[in-house]
């Protein structure tokens, strides 16, 4: 099954915090139990695209979120159609290295034009959520359990009380 989530992102360096936030809930909410590694990866790749896309773009930005049962899909769109571009920086520059921890964190990563301006993602690879391993788990176990779908059982109280 996969999951997604949208969140809209006010064009202001102030909003950032909150759409990051609104990512790792998302996450949390879906039942991935990510280690602090992970979680510190995602928020931080999350941090760096939405700061990048307010930054670069003007007007809103959206993030999309999709989760199958092993990867996350973090997607960031913005109206600016200019590529993102990997900056040179020094040991002395507050700024520059988003990118280049994007790709060190990321399993995979990239951008591509749309219509509109352009959309940035970071892929990541998750723990499956807690929920579809359940139910996995589950359905083996129902299985074991009734392993022919049109048989019958009649309950033993019912089956004592048709005796003779």
């Amino acid at each position: 099954m996969t999951r997604r989530a949208r969140i809209a992102v006010a064009g202001a360096p102030s909003a950032v915090a909150f759409a990051r936030d609104r990512v790792i809930a998302h996450i949390q909410a879906w039942g991935v139990r990510l280690g602090e590694e992970e979680h510190d990866a995602i928020k931080l790749v999350a941090s760096e695209l939405i700061t990048n896309a307010v930054v670069h773009a003007t007007g809103f930005v959206t993030v999309g979120l999709h989760l199958n049962e092993e990867r996350l899909l973090l997607v960031v769109h913005d109206c600016n159609p200019e590529p993102p571009r990997r900056q040179v920086t020094t040991e002395d520059d507050e700024g520059g290295r988003g990118l280049a921890l994007v790709e060190f964190l990321a399993a995979r990563h990239g951008w591509q034009p749309t219509s509109m301006g352009k959309k940035v993602w970071a892929e990541f690879e998750v723990p499956a959520p807690a929920s579809a391993v359940e139910g996995r788990i589950l359905s083996k176990r129902m299985r074991v359990l009734a392993p022919y779908a049109n048989a019958h059982v009649v309950p033993e109280r019912c089956a004592l009380s048709l005796g003779p």
